[in-house]
């Protein structure tokens, strides 16, 4: 019965699930890659498996947010099966149940399309045989089935937590909840913390490009912890500050659509600052693997044979390329649901004499918001540290490839106004649908 209710849950809310089956998919798909790519370097060690345990990290962080927006979407239907007597233990074991399925069936095309990716690089070359094809795409898949189980098992489990400790009442509001804070001068905190990490990555990178070579392995060892704090403290320092400012009731805030957007963006701003971490630290992975792939790419580089080379280059372009397809997937689907759930709100505000070209507008607007946040720390991180590490890459390559760095950068700003065009396009096309449901009929 719990796997019939599942299915037929599953196919009636599978809207709900697009950002789930997105981020599962490509991810596990980037992770059967990696795999693979451990199987075949039998000497590779921690270099080739940290690529699938950072993966497994950004997936967690992302499912555990995906599977609270789907319980927010379905609040109500739950607290009808409350409601009709199913008890909350059955409750949980059936949307567990469900979410496992989607997952499972992830997983299966995830691998395949990961396998297909390797196999379409390795397998050309002639000197491989496809007699191994079976045994590693079955080697590769109980690997990834590992990364998956731990997934599964650590979002199930605080899944389940929060489930149980919920409440018809709680279910019947879970929707229309905003997230508040205690105490909103936090983020003066958060600020300070901000500023003190971003302090230690400068002095990182000055240390990767003003010290002598045999030091250099320290800076490198330790840039990813205030990194990574840099990144999370910005963002939790930036939501807080507009959560106070919109608190504040200034009357600038008033003026035009700064309230609306405001709002929009501070509702949720305890999740939006680890989401948008998240998407930043994928951000500059995406924007690393670019520019090593590009430099393993040039003749002048002869760390590996042509054909090694060739491959590693490709291999890290392609991961840059799924990275990127993965942040503003993620993002515009996260937009075209919101739109969706924001429709009546627009009617209102059409009553109240807004036009629908300054509905269209003030999406745009929202929808460039969500889509740019992301790169704003990233962006500050590229800015303050190419100068200096292209500097020490200019002693250290050829005089052909001088300041090589900043031209790669270039390149990956290129790509990302071509994948911003496209996806903004694209959402807000979509997001008309919803603005004139008028027009529509």
């Amino acid at each position: 019965m719990y796997l019939k209710l599942s299915i037929r849950n599953a196919r009636r809310s599978f809207t709900n699930y697009l950002l789930y089956v997105a981020a599962m998919t490509v991810l596990l798909a980037v992770i059967e890659v990696s795999n693979c790519i451990a199987i075949i370097g039998e000497s590779a060690g921690f270099q080739v498996i940290s690529l699938p345990l950072l993966i497994a990290v950004i997936q967690i962080v992302l499912v555990g947010y995906i599977d609270t927006f789907m319980l927010k979407q379905r609040a109500k239907e739950f607290a009808n099966y409350l409601l009709l007597g199913m008890g909350k233990k059955s409750l949980t074991r059936l949307f567990l149940c469900e979410v496992l399925l989607i997952g499972f069936c992830c997983y299966l095309a995830g691998t395949t399309i990961g396998f297909a990716i390797y196999g379409f690089w390795y397998f050309r070359e002639p000197l491989h045989e496809m007699k191994h094809c079976g045994f590693l795409y079955g080697k590769s898949m109980l690997y990834t089935l590992m990364f998956f189980g731990l997934i599964e098992a650590v979002c199930s489990f605080r899944l389940k937590q929060r489930l149980t400790k919920l409440q018809i009442r709680e279910l019947m509001y879970e929707s229309n909840r905003n997230q508040s804070v205690k105490n909103a001068g936090n983020y003066k905190t958060w600020g300070i913390i901000f500023f003190l990490c971003y302090a230690c990555l400068i002095g990182c990178v000055c240390g990767i490009a003003f010290l002598p070579d045999i030091y250099i392995v320290y800076p490198v060892s330790v840039a990813a912890i205030p990194l990574l704090s840099a990144v999370f403290a910005f963002y939790k320092w930036a939501f807080g500050c507009l959560y106070a400012k919109r608190r504040m009731k200034s009357v600038k805030i008033y003026q035009k659509d700064i309230l609306y957007i405001t709002a929009h963006i501070t509702s949720s701003f305890k999740t939006s600052a680890i989401v948008n971490t998240v998407f930043c630290v994928c951000f500059l992975f995406s924007a690393c693997s670019f520019i090593t792939g590009i430099l393993m790419l040039q003749p002048e580089i002869q760390l590996f044979d042509t054909a090694m080379r060739q491959w590693m280059g490709v291999s890290q372009i392609s991961i840059c390329i799924v990275f990127l397809v993965i942040y503003f997937s993620i993002l515009s689907l996260q937009q075209i649901i919101d739109v969706r759930q924001n429709s009546k709100s627009n009617q209102i505000m059409r009553c109240m004499g807004k036009s629908n070209r300054q509905l269209e507008r003030l999406v745009n607007q929202q929808i460039a918001i969500k889509l740019t946040s992301p790169m704003i720390m990233a962006l500050l991180i590229i800015l303050s540290c190419i100068p200096l590490l292209n500097g020490k890459m200019n002693l250290i390559l050829p005089a052909s490839l001088n300041n090589i760095l900043f031209k790669l950068t270039g390149a990956f700003g290129a790509c990302i106004i071509f994948f911003y065009v496209f996806y903004f396009g694209i959402v807000s096309a979509m997001g008309k649908r919803y603005i004139t449901p008028a027009a529509r009929k």
